[in-house]
């Protein structure tokens, strides 16, 4: 991993840190810097080996980027950074950021922390639970090692002791020693984007493996953090309905029921743009070759009896421990909640609160 710096990033706490580990090269700003004459497919694989520390002048928090049209959860971001090393063929990343590279804000602390700051304290007044993540724009984890992100936010969370959870999504596994670090704190949720075994082997490039994501659950559990899991996105091929629900199966074997904040499912979809980069990057890939209408957020899906296909796979194991955990949907309307759910769902404020809901139990166990 080659490692550059902005000139105007050097003053900052983050920075000083990485280069007490880590040699680096200073650079007069991202903007300016030179990259080689080649297509843009190309530059985002040479992308995902450098590093770049940046000093920020955007918001750090952010409101999840998700449809007006399909039901979103209302999720917020704490945006620490942009770009991922691990390597998905389904990755709207590779279309939604049109600069590449790896970009962490370098004065995160002095800035970042500052305006979240502000923001918790307000909502804790109002008495206002906040769900909080950093895994929209970049892995919470596959660059922890370097970079400590995470950690800095979870002992921000000890310090401040917000009314808020904070998920931490990754598809890297995590070792005892890291949660060792840590005092026990059950609105740190560790969660995991699952998939198949045969989706995690030719799709996700980089990624752990099933075994280990949910082994590093186990971990997390055990130091007394929280759960949650992603079926995102669910693709289709030969067999799909019978692997997917298998995988279900392996979680709630493997993971306490009641340990689990939520698991979100939802289907692939993507901007049309992404398949003409996607099938240059990955020219193995098949998962853009099923048929695809154009849905209500101009995104490319799946048609909806298919998209029920595999959802109502997932449906037994659902109602056995629908008392214990809370699923919900990613980006889907009120029939699709009706039919698979069985709940009547006709907004997004309502998604909300049902996760607001478990959310703020978290945060009475935690001062309880």
């Amino acid at each position: 991993m080659e490692i550059f710096i902005e000139e105007s990033a050097l003053s900052f706490q983050l920075t000083k840190k990485i280069l007490k580990d880590y040699s680096a090269k200073i650079i007069t700003s991202y903007e300016n810097f030179r990259w080689e004459e080649k297509p843009f497919y190309e530059l985002i694989s040479l992308g995902k080996k450098r590093l770049f520390l940046i000093n920020y002048k955007g918001n750090f928090f952010k409101v999840c980027p998700g449809t007006k049209i399909y039901f979103c959860c209302g999720y917020k971001i704490f945006h620490f950074g942009e770009g991922c090393p691990l390597d998905c063929s389904y990755c709207i990343l590779q279309t939604y950021l049109n600069r590449p590279g790896l970009k962490i804000w370098a004065n995160l602390i002095e800035n970042g922390l500052s305006e979240l700051e502000k923001i918790l304290d307000e909502h804790k007044k109002q008495k206002k639970v906040l769900r909080i993540g950093t895994g929209e724009f970049a892995d919470s984890m596959a660059l922890e090692s370097i970079s400590n992100v995470s950690e800095i936010l979870i002992n921000f969370w000890e310090e401040k002791d917000p009314l808020a959870v904070l998920e931490l999504k990754t598809k890297v596994a995590i070792s005892e020693n890291y949660f060792s670090k840590f005092k026990p704190d059950p609105r740190i949720i560790f969660a995991w984007s699952v998939n198949t075994e045969k989706i995690i082997k030719e799709e996700e490039k980089g990624t752990a493996p099933l075994e280990k994501r949910l082994e590093s659950a186990k971990k997390a559990i055990n130091f007394g953090f929280t759960v949650a899991f992603h079926f995102d996105p669910i693709i289709f091929y030969e067999d799909a309905e019978k692997e997917y629900p298998k995988v279900l199966e392996k979680i709630l074997n493997t993971i306490p029921p009641e340990k689990i904040a939520w698991i979100s499912l939802g289907t692939l979809r993507y901007p049309k743009e992404l398949k003409i980069i996607a099938e240059k990057r990955f020219p193995k890939t098949k998962i853009y070759s099923q048929e695809f209408i154009e849905g209500l957020d101009n995104k490319k899906r799946y048609f909806i009896d298919l998209r029920k296909k595999l959802y109502i796979s997932f449906k037994k194991l659902i109602n056995e421990v629908k008392d214990l955990v809370t699923f919900y949907f990613c980006m889907e309307g009120e029939r699709i909640w009706e039919e698979i759910l069985e709940k009547r769902v006709t907004s997004s404020f309502e998604v909300k609160l049902l996760l607001d809901k478990v959310a703020l139990k978290l945060c009475y166990t935690k001062n309880n």
